[in-house]
């Protein structure tokens, strides 16, 4: 087996062997992951590898660097930011639909040690990633035979903003739904606040599953009041969109 890091966001490219990876033992790091899917489930998983973050520091990640693409034998991939592999990431030992808590710091892994808790077997390396907040999908990023990254300094920009049934400034009967749309909707979350505040990723999901799973926990909201609903969007590959206003007179 082995993993090659490549592109023009790192200083050369760099080939290691698994006895090679094996052998970096200051980025060496047992973690257990808080897991959500697109279902949603919500489960953990445990990884014994070395450090993404300190991989990516010895194959001379530049500082221009913006994409970070992850290859599998099979071809399989997932994209992720800079900022999603370098910001603080989170496990929450109680980890369910209604909220998590117990969070603790993890770093991302290459792991060549891994599956259910406590019952770990030595596999073919896989890249495991913590959460920046309990609804944040992690799974899709759980690439297996891992091959190749490919670290790039061409940025994927940001998310568009999520639109609505209901457009800023209008005035509306009571009982009229306001639904969020989005050209991507199975690939990002759409979180929200309904009294003004600015939302951030603990703040309330719109979609908790995809349209191909469970379109049902997509519910408009009931409009019976005035509202000012801000909202934006995040999913891995991209920056967050900016923030978007709804100001909605119920008549």
């Amino acid at each position: 087996m082995v993993l090659t890091i490549t592109g023009n966001g790192v200083e050369g490219e760099t080939t290691w062997t698994l006895d090679e990876l094996q052998a970096l033992v200051d980025g060496y790091q047992e973690n257990i992951y808080s897991t959500t899917n697109n279902w949603p489930n919500f489960g953990h998983a445990e990884a014994h590898g070395v450090s993404l973050p300190y991989l990516l520091s010895q194959a001379g990640v530049r500082s221009g660097a913006s994409g970070i693409k992850f290859i599998s034998t099979d071809g399989y991939n997932t994209t992720l930011t800079y900022n999603q592999v370098f910001r603080p990431l989170y496990s929450y030992s109680n980890h369910n639909a209604a909220a998590s808590s117990g969070a603790s710091r993890v770093e991302p892994v290459v792991a060549w040690v891994w599956g259910d808790v406590g019952k770990t077997r030595q596999e073919n390396i896989r890249l495991y990633i913590g959460q920046s907040s309990h609804w944040e999908v992690n799974t899709m990023s759980f690439v297996t035979d891992l091959c190749r990254i490919e670290v790039s300094t061409v940025s994927a920009g940001s998310w568009a903003v999520p639109s609505a049934s209901v457009t800023d400034g209008s005035e509306v009967p009571s009982g009229t739904e306001f639904a969020f749309t989005h050209d991507a909707i199975d690939n990002i979350r759409i979180y929200y606040t309904v009294d003004g505040s600015e939302p951030d990723v603990n703040s309330r999901v719109y979609n908790p599953s995809t349209s191909y799973f469970q379109p049902h926990l997509t519910v408009p909201l009931v409009l019976t009041e005035s509202v000012t609903i801000k909202a934006f969007a995040a999913g891995l590959g991209r920056e967050a969109s900016p923030v978007v206003t709804f100001d909605i007179t119920v008549t």
